[in-house]
């Protein structure tokens, strides 16, 4: 997205007060609108979540895991024109019927030089996602990983801790199984307690889906 792109600014009860540039919107802290779908599966009784490396050459964030898809949202658009960036970024079709909406989660991120208050809108989508299954964006996404619910937790509870994912890399549009290792420092910024809800949300997914086994 360019950073001249317009978007809705809002007050911090999420009431729109004024349009301003994407590059505005990161620099004064105004309060915007973003896009967040994340993708999960669970298999043999534990939740697995997919996140996306971002591509090397994104301005901000670069090489880092990111949420499956997300995006801003424009200032002519609705919340759920957002999915445009499931098929962006991941060659994906979704229909509304796969989609779980787990509400807005403000998040306020102050770094050098950016400053991110957003209202996230997240949504889940229950699907695994296999080799060739995809298509990505390359200039936007370097590839796909996915980590189990217990393994996140332990490498945001643990700063020192090391994962080894497996994933699939896109590259010139040839796909390939990787394994690569992470830190919780290679996730992208973001506020620990937008984290700390996601995961909350997902325990609750994980426990539901064992009772109903049970």
């Amino acid at each position: 997205m360019s950073e001249n792109e317009v978007l809705k600014t809002f007050d911090s009860h999420y009431r729109q007060i004024d349009t301003a540039t994407r590059q505005a919107a990161h620099t004064y802290g105004f309060w915007h609108e973003t896009f967040h779908c994340w993708f999960y599966i669970i298999k043999e009784h534990e939740l697995f979540i997919y996140f996306q490396k971002r591509s090397a050459t994104k301005k901000d964030f670069p090489n880092q895991l990111d949420i499956t898809a997300a995006g801003h949202l424009l200032a002519e658009e609705s919340v759920t024109d957002g999915f445009r960036e499931v098929k962006e970024e991941l060659g994906i079709e979704i229909t509304m019927d796969q989609v779980e909406c787990l509400g807005v989660f403000p998040v306020e991120i102050c770094l050098k030089n950016f400053i991110d208050n957003e209202f996230t809108n997240v949504y889940l989508v229950e699907q695994e996602i296999l080799l060739g299954d995809f298509q990505l964006q390359e200039e936007e996404v370097d590839s796909l990983f996915s980590i189990s619910l217990a393994s996140l937790k332990k490498l945001f509870n643990d700063p020192s801790a090391k994962m080894t994912l497996t994933g699939y890399r896109q590259k010139n549009l040839h796909q390939e199984v990787v394994e690569e290792s992470f830190f919780k420092q290679d996730f992208c910024s973001n506020a620990q307690s937008y984290y700390n809800r996601l995961i909350s949300s997902f325990e609750k997914i994980l426990e539901n889906q064992r009772r109903t086994i049970d």
